[in-house]
């Protein structure tokens, strides 16, 4: 009884060691140095993308209060934002997203079909079935300016990559438009 009271204790201690050790979410507090891209100076985050070659329209969130950059690149429009914030400052991270409503081929198959061959981005199905495909990018201590416009061009290419895997991928209704003609 003794040794099974001991493994429980030693169990819990691990588990509750386990849970402190978990590294909680950063604030960026040191200012953004020159020339650098970081989240806690969306400014800056604007700027390195115009500097790629994109428009930025800079805002807020209307559900989180926290910054939001518009932008648009390979023919879709698409959002950044921000995420580790405190009081829609001193953010930690960005994430590049686009999303879409569901069109009849919104699936986990889908979302797992380009999951499987994509390292910088993922693809996710909501509830309601809408369709996000997202690459996040964490800027503690700052970018520098080439370091983000190779993000941007990332981004830029999975963009790229979204069209064609839709084509390859199409929805029940576009199919069959495809085959009638």
């Amino acid at each position: 009884m003794r040794h099974i009271l001991t493994s429980l204790i030693l169990t819990s201690l691990a588990i509750a060691a386990a849970a402190f050790s978990l590294p909680a979410f950063a604030l960026d507090e040191e200012p953004c140095g020159k020339s650098m891209v970081c989240a806690s100076n969306p400014q800056s985050v604007a700027d390195g993308v115009q500097a790629a070659g994109y428009k930025a329209v800079l805002s807020k969130s209307s559900t989180t209060g926290n910054p939001m950059i518009e932008s648009a690149a390979n023919g879709y429009n698409y959002s950044i934002f921000f995420y580790e914030c405190e009081d829609g400052k001193k953010c930690g991270s960005i994430q590049f997203q686009i999303s879409f409503e569901d069109d009849g081929a919104n699936t986990l198959e889908l979302a797992n079909k380009w999951n499987s061959n994509k390292r910088f981005s993922q693809m996710a199905v909501a509830d309601d079935k809408s369709l996000a495909v997202s690459y996040d990018v964490a800027t503690i201590g700052g970018l520098n300016q080439k370091n983000f416009a190779d993000v941007v061009d990332w981004w830029a290419l999975m963009l790229g990559e979204l069209n064609k895997f839709f084509k390859e991928n199409p929805a029940p209704a576009a199919a069959a438009e495809a085959a009638v003609k």
